[in-house]
């Protein structure tokens, strides 16, 4: 695949996106505390950041589809360049209040929301079915080197100047911006072993009823019943969605309370870098683990280990407990990730891939995406704030695993049997 062109373009203007991405996640808690002095204000921006672009993404991903996914990728390129320079002036100027950098949040959200899908699109678009799962590992190894590099990054910019993240997110959406701009303007096939010549492949993009099709509505409609009348589906809907509550509450949490007590900003970029460090070494045994283990009981075993984890900082806030704890309870989701989500999607008819994938993202992912919010607000609980948030972390934690462990998702084979189970 590194032979063409077109991919390596596609992957450096995704990469940038990404990176620019994390380097913004990790600095609107810490900005937001600045700027108003209130936890439940960080916590609160967070929340409205992801909640807007879960909301979003769903129409963004019918726009993927309908339009031409290089000119949404050089709009998300320019409208994140815009964005991250007024953050990076305003804050360089002392001119940053709560009001402002709230708007700003939102913007950035609803760009998300409605132009990020494009880049997952693209791909499809210009690699053949017979590699794309090749290509979708190369992306997920590369995602665990974007969360092993960004948070010490974040923190180092940080500690240099409130606007550095965003400074060098500008960059960065410059960047994927003009990357984009030398992507084919329709969905080429360019990664078949050798670079197409500018022949493109209509079927390949076009959706199956015509691009005004006008019952984009009940199609649309469709995916969501569709999605939710599967057993296994919901359940695992049900379940990740409690996971996800803990996930962002023990990240959020912590996060957070280091910034709350004056802890370095290099030192909570660490947090991330250990969190990191784990998914990574996760991942590389997550080929074999999802290969010798049966799916369902991977689920049960991931949610077993990462309740116990979280347990300690129900009693401690240790700078150090607290990266051991959030990096032991990383190591086994890349392979949860690839058993379950590679079963759901394996088991999913073609063309109902767009569709269930952003139904299944956006149910999981909006209870979490409010987490923050309740977060900053138990934070603010003298004394015992942090611990409390903590408490709540593992009760939703201990809910998911006795979730995996009693609905349709434990009955989930090896892969080699995957073909005999019905969603």
């Amino acid at each position: 695949m590194w032979r063409s062109r077109t991919y390596r373009n596609w992957f450096a203007a995704d990469t940038a996106d990404v990176f620019a991405v994390s380097l913004r996640t990790f600095a609107i808690p810490l900005i937001g505390l600045a700027v108003s002095g209130s936890p439940f204000v960080a916590g609160l921006l967070v929340a409205v950041e992801s909640t807007i672009g879960l909301v979003l993404m769903t129409i963004g991903g019918a726009l993927a589809d309908r339009h031409d996914k290089r000119t949404l990728m050089i709009l998300l390129g320019l409208a994140g360049l815009a964005l991250s320079s007024i953050a990076a002036v305003l804050l360089a100027a002392n001119a940053m209040g709560t009001s402002m950098f709230s708007i700003l949040v939102v913007l950035f959200a609803v760009m998300n929301g409605l132009l990020g899908p494009a880049n997952d699109a693209m791909l499809k678009s210009i690699v053949p079915q017979e590699r794309f799962a090749k290509a979708q590992a190369v992306r997920e190894a590369r995602e665990s080197c974007v969360e092993l590099s960004g948070g010490t990054l974040g923190g180092l910019l940080y500690r240099i100047a409130g606007w550095g993240p965003f400074l060098v997110s500008a960059i960065l959406y410059l960047v994927a911006a003009i990357t984009a701009l030398t992507l084919p303007k329709r969905g080429i096939r360019a990664v078949a072993g050798i670079e197409s010549a500018g022949r493109s492949d209509e079927s390949s993009t076009r959706p199956s009823s015509g691009s005004s099709d006008p019952s984009f509505l009940r199609q649309f409609m469709d995916g969501w019943r569709w999605t939710l009348s599967r057993r296994i589906v919901l359940a695992a809907i049900i379940q990740g969605a409690v996971i996800n509550v803990a996930c962002y509450g023990s990240i959020i949490g912590v996060q957070i309370m280091l910034a709350a007590r004056g802890t370095d900003a290099a030192l909570i970029g660490l947090v991330g870098t250990a969190t990191g460090v784990a998914s990574l070494i996760g991942s590389l045994a997550a080929g074999r683990l999802v290969e010798h283990m049966r799916t369902g009981r991977l689920i049960i075993l991931t949610f077993t280990v990462f309740t116990i984890a979280m347990i300690p900082l129900v009693f401690t806030d240790s700078y150090a407990v607290a990266v051991i704890c959030m990096s032991v309870a990383s190591v086994l989701f890349p392979a949860l990730n690839a058993g379950e989500l590679g079963f759901i999607y394996g088991r999913t008819p073609e063309h109902m891939q767009g569709r269930v994938s952003t139904v299944f993202e956006t149910t999981i992912g909006v209870p979490g995406a409010l987490t923050p919010a309740l977060v900053g607000w138990l934070l603010q609980v003298p004394g015992f704030g942090f611990h409390a948030a903590m408490l709540m972390v593992v009760l939703c934690a201990a809910l998911g695993l006795l979730l995996a462990c009693v609905t349709p998702t434990r009955r989930i084979p090896k892969p080699d049997r995957w073909e005999q189970v019905e969603l």
